[in-house]
């Protein structure tokens, strides 16, 4: 095992590491949708200056890639772990395990009580448990298919109005913004993982490394009469497909139809601006049946349950 350069890996060998990632997606969640190659590379690559990745990588006899790990510290408290795989005919082998003891030194190293991840299958499951993990929360992947159903808008009540933008938030709602993105930390959590911290620098840095991977941020908030964020959907769109960043609504105005207003919005902008986009996929906490609701209503059907796990370093 020896640390891969998210910045100077070859093209030949950021293919066999999409190759490892793509086939695993595949076969464990065949209904899910796989970003492309380039979005996948950049996704990697690409973070704020405060988030700091590290990879590891395994080479066969041919010099190919057989193993993978990519793992981002994120926090004080916890390294997340988005990819650990290892080719089906190099399983069984320890490649897995050799992997997350690279992991766990990262953590360690960095002052860290905790690796994070998610897993789709139960092998996935059983060799986090035969590491000493257990699991925690799950997540309802699901995906949305253009058209959409017009019938489907509500009026926002007396009081709110609508606004959108592409790229950066305006400068006149970046501290109310900033304290609605605050607002998804309602969302159920673990207890061991932190609340994530959101200030005007952090929301910069966010919106700039999208930039930098070729994703277009577009964000419909539900403001106050006063111009305020009440709430807000914020859709990522690399080629073809789109992801939910985040939506969230501020406790005080729940209970009023505004994350169905402005999840509706947001979709009727994309597809008038993007004809071409295919899915819109999107996550939520299985036990969040008020945003599962939102979803459903609107056309979004589930496509995977992920298990989010837990390694105590």
């Amino acid at each position: 095992m020896t640390p891969f350069d998210l910045t100077t890996g070859t093209d030949d060998d950021w293919a066999d590491i999409y190759r490892l990632h793509a086939d695993h997606r595949t076969q464990a969640a065949p209904a899910e949708s796989i970003t492309t190659e380039a979005d996948y590379r950049a996704r990697l690559s690409c973070l704020p200056p405060s988030e700091l990745p590290a990879a590891w990588a395994h080479r066969a006899p041919t010099g190919h890639i057989v193993a993978f790990a990519w793992a981002v510290l994120r926090s004080t408290s916890t390294v997340w772990v988005s990819d650990l795989t290892v080719a089906p005919e190099h399983r069984r082998q320890g490649h897995g395990r050799a992997l997350f003891r690279l992991i766990k030194g990262y953590a360690e190293s960095n002052g860290c009580r905790t690796v994070a991840g998610s897993v789709l299958t139960e092998p996935g499951r059983a060799f986090v448990a035969a590491l000493g993990g257990r699991e925690s929360n799950r997540s309802r992947r699901s995906v949305w298919r253009p058209p959409l159903d017009p019938d489907l808008r509500r009026d926002l009540p007396d009081g709110y109005h609508l606004r959108s933008w592409i790229g950066g938030a305006p400068d006149d709602l970046l501290d109310s913004f900033v304290r609605a993105r605050a607002a998804i930390n309602d969302a159920p959590r673990d207890a061991a993982i932190a609340p994530d911290l959101w200030t005007p620098d952090r929301l910069r840095e966010v919106e700039q490394a999208a930039a930098e991977r070729g994703n277009e941020v577009r964000v419909t908030a539900a403001l106050t009469a006063d111009g305020t964020v009440a709430g807000f959907t914020d859709l990522r769109v690399a080629g073809t497909q789109a992801k939910v960043d985040d939506t969230a609504v501020l406790a005080e105005h729940r209970n009023r139809g505004l994350a169905h207003a402005v999840k509706y919005e947001s979709l009727r902008l994309l597809v008038a601006d993007h004809p071409t986009v295919t899915t819109v996929s999107t996550s939520n906490d299985a036990t969040n049946t008020a945003m599962i609701a939102v979803n459903t209503k609107l056309g979004f059907t589930e496509t995977a349950i992920w298990t989010h796990v837990l390694v105590t370093v």
